[in-house]
């Protein structure tokens, strides 16, 4: 179990560094601005009822969410919220809140190995998702980092600055 569990550590580092390095990165600029004081669940909830989803997307509790989706250590978040699809399509929200911005990389590139993940899943059993997948939103500012996959990733882009700065 402890092997199989570093193996799996190793291959997640490995991938973080891949992505990290040649990933398309759309937040750089949101980090340029002071964040303000956001609540995770209510900007997640904004970014739910402002957005275009043509999924009804669900609440997934924090600790399934961070160790299952994305890989990460709960004790590096101060506070985050998500919603994920009805696995009909790629559509999905995740705010963290990290509790130190040494901690901000390693969230992006999980969310960077989620939309991989998903490009994997979704190309042959949903491949009319692969656009949204292609054009992701991964927005961070100060210690906060947003994934939003929508319908219409470039108005999310300006709602989700619109709450953090």
């Amino acid at each position: 179990m402890k092997k199989k569990f570093l193996f799996i550590l190793v291959l997640a580092v490995a991938m973080m560094a891949l992505f990290t390095a040649c990933g398309k990165d759309k937040g750089d600029a949101g980090t340029q601005a002071e964040a303000k004081d956001v609540k995770t669940q209510e900007a997640a909830d904004a970014i739910r009822t402002q957005g275009d989803f043509k999924d009804q997307l669900a609440t997934v509790h924090n600790t399934t969410a961070l160790t299952r989706l994305y890989v990460l250590d709960e004790a590096n978040i101060e506070e985050a919220a998500f919603y994920t699809n009805s696995s009909s399509t790629a559509e999905e929200i995740a705010v963290i809140k990290v509790k130190s911005q040494d901690y901000i990389d390693t969230v992006k590139a999980a969310y960077e190995k989620r939309i991989a993940d998903q490009k994997d899943a979704c190309k042959d059993y949903l491949p009319d998702e692969m656009p949204k997948l292609d054009s992701a939103v991964i927005y961070v500012n100060g210690n906060y980092a947003v994934l939003c996959i929508s319908n219409d990733n470039s108005k999310m882009e300006g709602i989700i600055k619109g709450i953090f700065e």
